[in-house]
């Protein structure tokens, strides 16, 4: 009898041990897909494995998830090693803490994953980090009611500056309706940096993630009568923009989006629309004479216009931020034809990031009736714009497009016209 409850006993404890032992290894996997999220900026293939009240450094649930997709995304890193350092099975499931090496900055750090009876991933800790998030503020800025607002401007480089006060002074910004918020340069603008905070939020660069952001609170910003008071912002190092002017952030699109844009370069002036009187003033304009006029469509802050060059019909948003007009490096090959002067450069974004891209001139390029010749492109790798995005762009157009000639985007209404 005793044999045989011994035999019982042994048994049991074969497949209690094969079942921790399977449960492991799929909590292992799931680690392994974390490391390779990482790596691909994108939270996608671990999604499925996370449980209903997932907690991430300190937040949970949807708020958890949001969170740790803007870090993935915003990383840019990759994971090089992965060591099991320890494994105990505790009251909320099995715990499991690994060592990630990062091939950049991070270098090594400890994880911590905890699983559920499920095999899910109910708390992860990626590293040692405080989250301090900026929320969306719908009314952060109060404009006046003139119907329009003249607001001088002059170039730097491809780019278009204007001033703004900032806490009474002013101060000389970037114009980059390219860029979702004020945002401004922590070398000029800024407090003692936490370093043991992470600020994430959902803004990008040209070349790839915005690292080293702060957030900073203003007591007062006025550009040309649009005001906010006792505001919070975001901060990064903008220094590598300065050439001989200081600049103290960009001016993105949250500052202007109730109104519509009329660029005039040649002039030096950005005009500010009331929509209501954007018609009239068009028709001041060009007394008459035909307009190219083409619809919008708005993907997040971005307004998104038809492009054809040669056969292609091409999604290109329109940034008056960048100098030179983008497109998706995997469109190099495919667009040959239409390209001149093929040859590789240097192209440095807002994240400070200098890489070495491909440029050419596009040959003939078409939004509505009008066509631009000869058009200076950079090809550039956009998934990491496009992953927050719904449809995703190919392109952006900056300088050498809203330049050629007076050009309104409205985006009230939807379009972008071009003047005679």
């Amino acid at each position: 009898m005793m044999r045989k409850i011994l035999l019982v006993v042994a048994s049991l404890w074969s497949v209690c041990t094969a079942s921790h032992a399977q449960d492991r290894a799929e909590c292992e996997r799931i680690v392994h897909l974390v490391a390779e999220a990482v790596g691909a900026g994108s939270i996608e293939g671990v999604e499925p494995f996370l449980a209903p009240g997932f907690m991430f450094s300190g937040q949970e649930g949807d708020r958890a998830r949001s969170v740790m997709k803007l870090l993935v995304e915003q990383l840019d890193d990759r994971v090089e090693r992965i060591e099991m350092l320890r494994a105990e099975r505790t009251e909320r499931g099995l715990e499991l803490v690994c060592a990630f090496t990062y091939a950049g900055a991070l270098g090594r750090k400890e994880a911590t994953f905890l699983f559920d009876g499920k095999n899910r991933l109910e708390r992860l800790e990626l590293f040692p980090m405080r989250v301090e998030t900026l929320p969306e503020e719908e009314d952060a800025f109060v404009g006046p009611s003139s119907g329009r607002l003249d607001v001088p401007v002059r170039r730097l480089g491809n780019l278009l500056a204007a001033t703004a006060f900032l806490d009474g002074r002013e101060r000389t910004f970037i114009i980059d309706n390219g860029a979702p918020r004020l945002m401004l340069n922590s070398s000029r603008y800024g407090t003692d940096r936490d370093t043991a905070a992470l600020r994430i939020s959902s803004s990008k660069g040209v070349n790839s993630s915005i690292g080293g952001m702060d957030i900073v609170e203003v007591s007062e910003f006025d550009f040309h009568g649009i005001r906010a008071e006792r505001r919070r912002f975001l901060a990064f190092d903008m220094s590598h923009l300065e050439q001989e002017t200081e600049i103290f952030g960009l001016l993105g699109y949250e500052v202007y989006k109730d109104w519509d844009l009329l660029f005039d370069y040649e002039g030096g002036t950005l005009t500010l629309l009331d929509p209501t009187v954007t018609d009239a003033c068009v028709a001041s304009l060009t007394g008459g004479r035909p307009v190219t006029e083409v619809p919008i469509e708005m993907e997040g802050h971005i307004a998104c216009v038809e492009a054809c060059i040669g056969e292609r019909m091409l999604r290109l948003g329109i940034d008056c931020g960048a100098g030179a007009d983008l497109l998706d490096d995997r469109l190099w090959e495919s667009l040959r034809p239409a390209l001149a002067g093929r040859r590789e450069t240097t192209l440095t974004g807002a994240d400070a990031e200098a890489r070495r891209v491909r440029s050419a001139k596009v040959k003939r390029l078409k939004i509505g009736d009008r066509e631009f010749r000869r058009v200076p492109t950079v090809f550039n790798d956009m998934s990491h714009l496009n992953r927050s995005l719904k449809r995703g762009l190919d392109g952006l157009i900056g300088f050498p497009i809203l330049s050629g000639q007076k050009t309104v985007l409205s985006y009230r209404s939807g379009r972008l016209i071009f003047l005679p």
